[in-house]
């Protein structure tokens, strides 16, 4: 916690992408400034989505995040319903995930053109066609519920933050970063809000447990 110490007033965010790791990420830090209580007071510890979450009800509104049983029974339905077609629910949903929801694509137009790094299979326009039609029914599903994923939030409140210019941290240390969205990435990028050295990530890629086109 280097920035911590020397700045006195920052306010530093240690964050990661579960729950379980930002627990025992607080753990430590408690024993590592155990000696140093009003340090260890200007540093939060929490999961990313945990921390998105609060700044988002507080400059955004309300919201319900759709669950991952949620989303697979979405996806199902609207795969059965359009029919005709030989996509299995594994790959809609790793498309949905990595691919039209982490860039939040809400056009046809944006996901006939969005460029699927990191995806092996290649998609023609008029496969693409038909997948639009399926994730036009999920996306429309979800408004209907009310319901929002998490790339919504973290894409609506980089947005949100941006217009606010409005430090929330003065500094954000990202743990085992090779799991970072691309929707959590837009949301780090406006935290840093462009200052030299306000974040800083540590990772491994062989470690990466979920892939994710960036």
């Amino acid at each position: 916690m280097a920035k911590a110490h020397t700045h006195q007033d920052a306010r530093v965010l240690l964050t990661t992408f579960s729950d379980t790791l930002a627990s025992a990420l607080h753990t430590k830090l408690k024993r590592l400034l155990g000696s140093k209580p009003r340090l260890a007071e200007r540093v939060d510890v929490h999961s990313l989505n945990a921390i998105g979450l609060r700044p988002y009800k507080a400059h955004v509104g309300q919201t319900r995040i759709a669950s991952r049983e949620v989303i697979r029974e979405l996806v199902q339905k609207a795969g059965s319903a359009v029919g005709g077609h030989k996509f299995s629910t594994h790959f809609l949903l790793s498309e949905w995930d990595q691919v039209v929801d982490a860039w939040q694509l809400a056009s046809w137009e944006a996901y006939r053109d969005v460029v699927r790094l990191g995806r092996k299979t290649r998609l023609p326009e008029a496969q693409r066609t038909v997948l639009w039609s399926i994730f036009e029914r999920v996306r429309s599903e979800l408004n209907i519920r009310k319901l929002m994923t998490y790339a919504a939030l973290f894409s609506a409140l980089a947005t949100a933050i941006v217009k606010i210019n409005k430090v929330v941290y003065n500094f954000a240390v990202v743990d085992e970063a090779q799991d970072l969205s691309v929707a959590h990435l837009q949301f780090l990028a406006a935290l840093g809000g462009g200052r030299p050295n306000a974040l800083f990530f540590a990772g491994d890629l062989g470690q990466r447990i979920f892939q994710c086109a960036h």
